[in-house]
């Protein structure tokens, strides 16, 4: 058999390339032309055209397989590291959400955080102010406290009425109360000790805290006007024996019912009494007094009739129902429009009296009813039948309508005829 000399260029030599196989992947004419007989290290045979040589791990020579669609081959390198590409830019995307998401309820908690702050901040600065206005004047206590009153009545002086009586919102009311908040039994104990560095009663109350409730004494940190009110609990004798409004109620045309109030407070009421749930019925009543006149329609009255019809919801409190039901039964008229300023002062135009279910915020820790019964220049009047001092307050509308859950507007029907 004749050797060949691949060394040498002629015939043979192009013979035999043209005899090599294109269809085994190898690029074997071109890889000849470009590298030359000896490819600049050695012989270049036909070892190194089929990728075995001293060339293979440079791969000029040899033919990349294209992948097709439903091909077993793997992609090519490029491809996959497109892939990947896409992969990770999806998941940066995702986390890129989910951080601006986190932020975002970070930035609506830290609003309503600084928004409580704001509120205690102002209500700091007045107390502060009241009291060095208290040092520096000499006391008037009738005329100073009727200056702020929306009610000029709520600061008459004396603790009884001439049909004995006990003014109650008179004998009960506090300059200032702070906002209140959602304590465990431990912190209750700590803010009633510090309340009773001033507070005779509430000094009592602490030395006995065990024969108390847990809800009794949580109000009683939330609302130290509430003393009286809780010390008595415990002392049935201490209690009162009428029922009726007195004299200076009667002369009012927005008296405020405290729902502690010892002449209906203690009545059973959902899963406690009505001092400590009884702001729905409470809030009814005035309402309803407001309108008629009729002074039948007392708190323990409303509380009677939610209980009789299923309108008290244990473990959550007065059901809305009341609020819709009751002053039909009594010729009132309800509308629920959305609750707005200007809404709020149409209806109170009109001669409506307006009660608002109110979130957590300013008037309690938990959910609450409130009646608002007129407005001027500096806001509008509320009567809060959990505090003296908040219902001597007025009210902007600012400050109360991230707090408004509902409105009810009342008219009685000779206000609808007009």
């Amino acid at each position: 058999m004749e050797k060949r000399n691949h060394s040498v260029k002629g015939p043979d030599c192009d013979r035999w390339r043209k005899s090599v196989r294109d269809d085994r992947g190898y690029n074997s004419r071109e890889a000849y032309e470009e590298r030359g007989p000896y490819g600049g290290d050695g012989f270049y045979g036909r070892d190194e055209f089929r990728g075995r040589g001293p060339y293979r791990e440079e791969g000029a020579y040899r033919r990349r397989p294209f992948r097709t669609e439903g091909s077993g081959r793997p992609l090519p390198r490029r491809m996959r590291e497109r892939g990947a590409a896409k992969k990770r830019r999806e998941i940066c995307f995702l986390i890129l959400c989910l951080l601006l998401g986190a932020n975002l309820l970070l930035l609506l908690d830290l609003r309503y955080r600084i928004g409580g702050l704001d509120r205690t901040l102002d209500q700091t600065v007045n107390r502060t102010a009241s009291s060095v206005r208290e040092e520096d004047s000499v006391p008037e206590p009738e005329s100073q406290t009727r200056e702020d009153v929306p009610n000029p009545t709520y600061g008459s002086a004396g603790s009884e009425t001439g049909d004995d009586i006990v003014d109650y919102v008179s004998q009960c009311g506090l300059a200032q109360v702070d906002m209140p908040m959602d304590r465990s039994p431990e912190e209750v104990l700590v803010c009633l000790q510090e309340l009773s560095q001033d507070n005779e009663q509430i000094a009592e109350i602490y030395k006995q805290h065990s024969r108390y409730s847990d809800d009794m004494l949580k109000a009683l940190a939330n609302n130290p006007e509430m003393a009286d009110f809780v010390m008595n609990s415990l002392d049935r004798d201490a209690r009162p024996s009428y029922t009726g409004l007195s004299e200076l109620e009667r002369s009012q045309d927005y008296p405020l019912f405290l729902q502690w109030d010892p002449r209906w407070g203690y009545e059973s009421y959902g899963d406690d009494n009505i001092g400590l749930s009884g702001c729905g019925p409470t809030c009814v009543s005035m309402a309803m007094y407001y309108l008629l006149g009729d002074e039948s329609i007392t708190p323990d009255a409303v509380a009677r009739y939610s209980m009789d019809n299923g309108h008290y919801v244990m473990g959550t409190g007065t059901a809305w129902a009341l609020l819709e039901e009751f002053p039909e039964t009594c010729g009132v008229s309800v509308e629920q429009p959305t609750a707005s300023e200007q809404a709020m002062k149409n209806a109170l135009d009109k001669g409506g009296v307006i009660i608002c279910s109110m979130s957590q915020g300013d008037f309690t820790a938990g959910g609450h009813f409130v009646v608002i019964y007129g407005y001027d220049s500096e806001g509008f009047f509320v009567n809060d039948s959990n505090c003296v001092a908040r219902s001597r307050e007025k009210w902007e509308f600012s400050r109360l309508e991230w707090q408004i859950k509902h409105m009810w507007v009342y008219y009685s029907m000779q206000e609808r005829r007009n």
